[in-house]
């Protein structure tokens, strides 16, 4: 890298002489700069070694020489900050661009796809939003559901090939009558930080846990020696070591909450660790004394690219030209790229090529998603108190008349939905329907129905575009309602109808219970918010008396919640990338993805 003392000089000759080509001596040119010409001569040999210009010296007294510089301070502005960012200097490169996307998204475009550089590999994914909420037991959306994973560890974990609960921070346990367990932690396990794991972290960790209704009947957890817990319940759950492979059981080191920013910066047991995570990415580096087998990535790092295809599609980003070359190679080499990491209208529109490639690009690997999008009838709304009255809604929103006003690119990607896996079928009881609202109103008063959705997904308001345009058409007017995603998912609004859309992880059929169990959005809810009824269900559920696809079944029968979508996912990775396979949340697993070298 070209030194700063460099770099002034060089502003400072082109500030006298200009970009334009002169002919110009030697001496005239050490006089500018006041040094000597011995100095001058080497500044210039400095600077055409950099690329910055061209010196065409003439022997002989008198003969005046040829100079062109090639940088204007634009230029020289990219190129440093290119630099930085192949230095790892992320943060500095984006403090010298002063945050300005003009700069800072063409030069991210040119550093997608992978590297490889003395053994170390690397590899980059663009995405459209931050993730600055990695901390298990708050509300996590998919993507940070995946990252949690790889940051944490639980007592237990599930092997995603069959679904099987396998050992992960206790390599034993054992039920010792069917209301206490015991657990037998691994040895020498290591922080992220260097502190050692001990039993008062996964005692801390599972107590906070006893709060959310999954693990209500947890009694207590007790710590025997540094090595051991026992769990104390309430009723028997004979399913309990996978109920500790859910994400709110990751284990946190248990001074977690007095240390600063560990949402963003979160410190686990985890095969990767979080060494930077901003406005413009995520970085995350293997962690070499992790207590399994070590990742292969040595690092994966997300880079944010906000709202980037829509500026690009109303106000064409320029490219300096410094950048060309690379971006090209950018586009040669292929970011990985997942169907989750921009909206299918900006991947179908061709606008978001140089970060996904072509539309016409095969895709290595793709399934119907498991879970999708739904809409949830609040049980507090009067308008839905009788089931007449949600079987209108699903006839007035169903997903086959939602996607005919749905762009006609997109639709191969859009299944409707029947439930909330693409295996099961299951409709709303068959009867009368009749409209919430008196048929004859006027212009003036036309009755409202109020949506709330979460914020930062960029194809709700194309659905709530077309939801609009339908209701429209019965003179009923709808009212939108952007919310953070925990006040979302805690259902914490004054709303009518809820729009969201979930993945399961495997195993999906036991996650569905989870979801409908565990989130207070639908708990209050899915049982028309009868709190007894509710309990009920989840005693059944606990003790196997209740699958999860009867849950479902009965839930979507009464009009409650209401399937809409299910969406292609689909994963591209660069030729070199091997091991690279999509899972349910639509990512893969960075610890067994490896890049083998040209």
């Amino acid at each position: 890298m070209t030194s700063r003392r460099l770099e002034q000089q060089y502003l400072r000759l082109l500030n006298l002489v200009g970009v334009q080509p002169t002919s110009i001596t030697l001496q005239e040119l050490a006089d500018k700069l006041s040094c000597t010409k011995r100095h001058m001569r080497t500044l210039l040999v400095q600077m055409q070694q950099a690329g910055w210009l061209v010196w065409q010296a003439e022997a002989g007294r008198g003969r005046r020489s040829h100079l062109q510089l090639l940088r204007n301070t634009h230029q020289l502005l990219i190129e440093k900050a290119e630099q930085l960012l192949d230095s790892g200097g992320f943060n500095e490169a984006i403090a010298l661009l002063g945050e300005d996307k003009q700069l800072i998204a063409p030069l991210l475009r040119s550093k997608l796809g992978y590297r490889i550089r003395d053994d170390y590999q690397a590899l980059r994914i663009p995405y459209y939003r931050t993730m600055v909420n990695l901390y298990p037991g708050t509300p996590l959306r998919r993507s940070e559901l995946h990252l949690v994973r790889q940051i944490f560890n639980g007592l237990t974990r599930i092997n995603e090939e069959n679904g099987e609960v396998a050992t992960d921070l206790a390599h034993k346990w054992r039920m010792l009558d069917p209301l206490h367990w015991r657990f037998y932690l691994r040895p020498a396990v290591q922080f992220h930080d260097g502190r050692e794991l001990s039993s008062h972290d996964v005692v801390s960790s599972l107590t906070r846990c006893t709060h959310l209704p999954l693990f209500s009947h947890i009694q207590q957890i007790t710590a025997h020696g540094p090595l051991s817990v026992v769990i104390e319940l309430n009723q028997p759950d004979p399913h309990l070591p996978l109920l500790l492979a859910h994400h709110s059981a990751l284990i946190l080191p248990q001074d977690h909450a007095a240390q600063p920013n560990f949402a963003s910066h979160p410190i686990g047991t985890g095969p990767y660790r979080v060494a930077e995570n901003d406005d413009w990415h995520l970085l995350m580096k293997s962690f070499d004394h992790y207590f399994g087998f070590r990742g292969l990535l040595d690092e994966v790092e997300v880079l944010i690219f906000p709202d980037l295809a829509r500026t690009q599609a109303n106000q064409p980003v320029v490219t300096p030209p410094v950048l060309a070359e690379q971006l090209d190679i950018a586009q040669l080499q292929s970011a990985t790229w997942l169907s989750s990491s921009i909206s299918d209208i900006d991947y179908v529109s061709g606008f978001a090529a140089s970060l996904t490639g072509k539309p016409s690009d095969s895709t290595q690997e793709m399934f119907l998603e498991r879970g999708g999008y739904f809409l949830l009838c609040d049980s507090r709304s009067a308008h839905w108190h009788r089931i007449e009255q949600r079987r209108w809604l699903r006839e007035t929103l169903n997903p086959y008349h939602l996607i005919q006003g749905l762009i006609a690119p997109i639709r191969p990607f859009w299944v409707p939905a029947s439930s909330v896996l693409p295996t099961w079928f299951h409709g709303i009881d068959s009867g009368e329907a009749c409209s919430p609202f008196a048929m004859e109103t006027t212009t003036e008063d036309r009755p409202t129905l109020t949506l709330a959705y979460h914020a930062q997904h960029p194809e709700y308001s194309m659905l709530i575009a077309e939801m609009t345009h339908i209701l429209a058409t019965q003179g009923i007017q709808l009212t939108s309602l952007e919310l953070d995603y925990a006040t979302w998912a805690k259902g914490e609004a004054d709303a009518d109808l809820w729009l969201g859309t979930v993945n399961f992880a495997v195993p999906e059929e036991w996650n569905v219970g989870a979801w409908l169990l565990g989130t207070s959005l639908l708990r209050q809810s899915i049982t028309g918010g009868d709190g007894s009824c509710l309990q009920i269900h989840q005693n059944e559920w606990r003790n196997h008396k209740l699958s999860s696809e009867q849950f479902v079944r009965e839930v979507t029968a009464s009009g409650w919640l209401q399937p809409l979508f299910h969406h292609w996912m689909r994963l591209k990775a660069p030729e070199q990338a091997q091991g690279a396979h999509l899972n349910n949340l639509g990512w893969f697993d960075f610890q067994t993805t490896w890049l083998e070298p040209e």
